[in-house]
Formats: C-alpha cells, structure tokens, sequence
C-alpha cells in the first residue's frame, strides 16, 4: 500500500513539474535566447547597407510566427523578425546518442534541413524579388562586424535580453495594420467599394508576385497581408517559392494566381455573393492579361 501511495505520489509530482513547465512555455510564448541562436556564414560582398537608426532598439515582443520571433519598435513603426532557428534542429528526444533512434533521426533532420534551405530561400525572394511588396527595410543572415554589439530587446513577459545584432539573423520590416480587420469593418459599415479596394490591392500583389514566377506557399488573406493608404503589403515572408514543373511563363503566371487567389474566392462565396462576383470580375481578367516578365 505504501509502495502504491508512492508510485501515486511521485506521479502527481511529475504532472504537476510538466504543468509548471508548460505553463512557463505558454506564459512567454516560448521564446529564449537558445531558440534564435544559429550559426552565420560571413557577410558577401553585396551586402547591403543597414538603416542605422532602426538597429539601436529597443524592441518589445510582438508575437510569433511559424519562421520568426516579432518585436515592435518603440514608436510602433517597425517590427524586428528573428527566425526561430529550433525548429529547423532535432528536438532533444531524438538527439539521444543510441544508435538503434538512427534510422528515424536521420530523415527527421533531413526534412527539418530542407524547411530550413526552403526559409532561407523565401527571404532571399523577398528582400531581392518583393521588397516593395512586403515592406522589408533590411535583411541580415551573414555574420558582420559593424552592427550594434547589445540591442535591447523584450519578451511577451517584460524580461530584458541583449542580442548583438552580428551574430543574429533577423529582418526589419515596416509595421502595417492588417489587412482582414479593416476589410470586415468595411463590410459591417456596408462600404463594399472599400471592402473591393482592399480586395484589388491583395490582386496587385498577386499579380506582380506571379509575373515573376514567384509561388506562395501559404496564401493566407486572414492573417498574412496588410493594408494602409490604398497599399497592400505582404507580411509574411516566409512561404515563397519557385515551381519546376510548368511548362512556359503564361503557365506559371496563372497556376501563381490560382494557388494564391483560390482560397479567397472560397471564402467569399460563403461570405458576400455581391463582392464575389466583383472579385471574379477582376480575376478573370488578370487570368487573362498576357504574361511579362516583368511586372
């Protein structure tokens, strides 16, 4: 019996360790230093200048995305995005040194490799291809010498941490209102030709990211695009990618908008049959618009 209570006991110790140490997890959105921490190459010859009075911070946190940690300038205008380098490595379950875990470690790692190769070439995409059309000021993944050496930056629980902005990988992005809850305030006002403006600046983002050959691997219109004085702007920037199995340019063009338009067209049938037919309006002519190379 007393065996019993123990076993009993020393389980109800662990439940209550492991909810102690979720909900320390959750309280600070699992945020840590360990989790951004990543080897850099060195800096390339083409290495753009920075924007020095965006580097000094602070930054407060700002929520968290699936690539990246966002911290929020102090005058609310800029947003640091440090990519959270944890979950391109091997959870520590499987870093155990047994050799009989081998054959399901290695194509874990090798698929986590291959999301990171995927990452990394999505913002090359967009500080070269898109920076007008996701608002990037700078990016930086090489290791430099002439960045700020401690930049303040602050959890969602207040905590103060120092980062040397060399060392790190991260991109300054222009901070944008989003664009879902402005488009579904001007449908309750009953404003559609708002609520189409908003919905025309999402298709010029579209189209000018397709004429480049340039896919989006989450289209999400919810949560990943933004709106401000007539501009939409795309905040997310870690979802693009090229395609190598289309035929010819015109092809690529229209599967481009199809992929990223798909979703919207959905939605807006269950939700407005007025903006619906707007919208298809205007698809169908940029399906139909001839493909240049340039947008």
């Amino acid at each position: 019996m007393k065996f019993i209570r123990k076993i009993v006991v020393f389980s109800l110790l662990m439940l209550t360790v492991g909810a102690i140490g979720k909900l320390w997890h959750f309280s600070k959105d699992g945020f840590n230093l360990n989790r951004i921490r990543f080897a850099l190459p060195p800096v390339t010859a083409d290495a753009c200048t920075p924007p020095r009075d965006l580097l000094n911070g602070p930054y407060r946190y700002l929520g968290r995305g699936r690539q990246c940690y966002a911290f929020e300038s102090s005058d609310g205008l800029t947003v640091l995005k440090i990519p959270r380098f944890d979950r391109y490595d091997l959870p520590f379950r499987w870093k155990w040194p047994f050799a009989f875990l081998e054959k399901w470690r290695a194509p874990i790692l090798e698929d986590r490799q291959k999301r990171l190769i995927f990452t990394m070439e999505s913002f090359r995409i967009a500080q070269q291809e898109l920076k007008k059309d996701t608002a990037l000021l700078y990016s930086h993944f090489h290791e430099t010498e002439d960045l700020p050496r401690s930049v303040p930056i602050y959890d969602r629980l207040g905590r103060r941490f120092e980062i040397n902005l060399n060392q790190t990988a991260f991109v300054l992005q222009e901070k944008k209102p989003l664009m879902m809850p402005q488009f579904l305030e001007a449908l309750e006002e009953q404003d559609r030709d708002k609520a189409m403006q908003i919905l025309d600046s999402f298709l010029t983002i579209i189209e000018r990211r397709a004429r480049l050959g340039i896919f989006n691997k989450d289209p999400s219109f919810l949560k990943n695009f933004s709106w401000e004085e007539g501009r939409g702007v795309q905040i997310d920037i870690g979802s693009f990618y090229r395609k190598t199995d289309c035929i010819d340019e015109k092809q690529i063009y229209q599967r481009s908008l199809l992929d990223s338009c798909g979703p919207i067209r959905e939605w807006l049938a269950q939700l407005d049959s007025e903006l619906l037919k707007r919208f298809e309006k205007r698809f169908s002519e940029l399906m139909e618009k001839e493909c240049d190379s340039a947008p």
